[in-house]
């Protein structure tokens, strides 16, 4: 943890959930900025463990192993994760279903076999997701399928972003921005300016800003397939995928920002926009209390009425 001289800004460097993450505050004392390191980097250790499909040992993997054969026990901190799998799926109209993987994977190895998934396939996935069929609670879940699968890779690391909020809260800190890749948080101000300036990149073109945000008290999420997407047959599909058609969503919106009081609504309704598209996501956006957002098209960008009392001048 290195700090900076200017304003006793400290900052964390660090990889997690797959990405490149950084964290900077400002804390009373050594002691504290301390503390928050140790509570942070260990409640996403921990996290990463419990809930990651890349880890065979992980609880997400043990469950998805016994779908159609048996329950698995769970903690109190681990139905939290299945009551946010429950908002995630009601606010987004089910568009976000934690039981996706089925299909994820599908197209994951389309892929890397570079083939088109047929039409069975796509259906036989299809047919394994379903969120209201997960069985969960008092102290259990249940997949009722073989075959079907949980992931959380739709709100994780938009989670993951408001808990270390949270921590910095607890801790008295009032001066942070997170940054897991790229999903951030943002409290109070940095010490060279009233506020967090974040940059949304452009959906065209790489490592260059198309705006910056004046952000504070807010989380900012931004969902696209410009940037991450699979090479079959010589055509790009988008990473995002549409459970109503089992096909990655194509449409003329390659990244979708959102403003919102938490990441994670953020993240969702960022993520939705993405699959229903621009005038769909537009106006979803514009029904959902204290949300903004920018969106990227092939063409041009579109934004929430409200987006300009964000947006900082070049």
């Amino acid at each position: 943890m290195n700090t900076n001289l200017t304003g006793g800004l400290f900052k964390l460097n660090f990889k997690a959930l797959g990405t490149v993450c950084e964290v900077q505050f400002r804390a009373a004392s050594v002691e504290i900025a301390k503390e928050f390191r140790k509570s942070a980097l260990g409640w996403l250790r921990d996290f990463e463990e419990q809930w990651s499909r890349f880890k065979p040992t992980s609880l997400l993997c043990r469950i998805n192993a016994e779908a159609g054969r048996s329950g698995v026990v769970i903690s109190k901190a681990d139905e939290e994760i299945l009551r946010l799998c429950e908002h995630t799926f009601q606010i987004s109209g089910g568009l976000n279903d934690p039981t996706s993987l089925p299909l994820t994977g599908l197209w994951d190895r389309a892929g890397r076999e570079d083939r088109m998934p047929s039409s069975e396939e796509i259906e036989e996935a299809k047919n394994l997701i379903s969120w209201p069929m997960v069985e969960w609670g008092d102290g259990k879940v249940f997949l009722p399928e073989k075959g079907m699968a949980l992931e959380i890779g739709g709100f994780g690391k938009e989670y993951a972003v408001d808990r270390l909020i949270g921590f910095a809260k607890r801790l008295g800190i009032v001066d942070c921005l997170v940054d897991l890749g790229r999903d951030v948080s943002a409290l109070g101000q940095p010490p060279n300016g009233p506020v967090w300036v974040v940059g949304i990149e452009d959906a065209k073109e790489e490592d260059a800003v198309a705006f910056r945000l004046a952000v504070s008290g807010k989380g900012l999420a931004t969902s696209g397939n410009g940037r991450r997407y699979r090479m079959i047959k010589g055509k790009k599909f988008g990473h995002i995928i549409d459970p109503r058609s089992g096909w990655p969503a194509e449409n003329n919106l390659l990244t979708a920002s959102c403003l919102a009081d938490d990441c994670l609504t953020a993240g969702i309704l960022s993520t939705n926009a993405c699959i229903v598209g621009e005038n769909d996501g537009l106006e979803n956006i514009e029904r959902s209390f204290g949300v903004d957002a920018v969106l990227q098209t092939t063409s041009n960008s579109v934004h929430s009425s409200n987006i300009h009392r964000y947006v900082l001048g070049s």
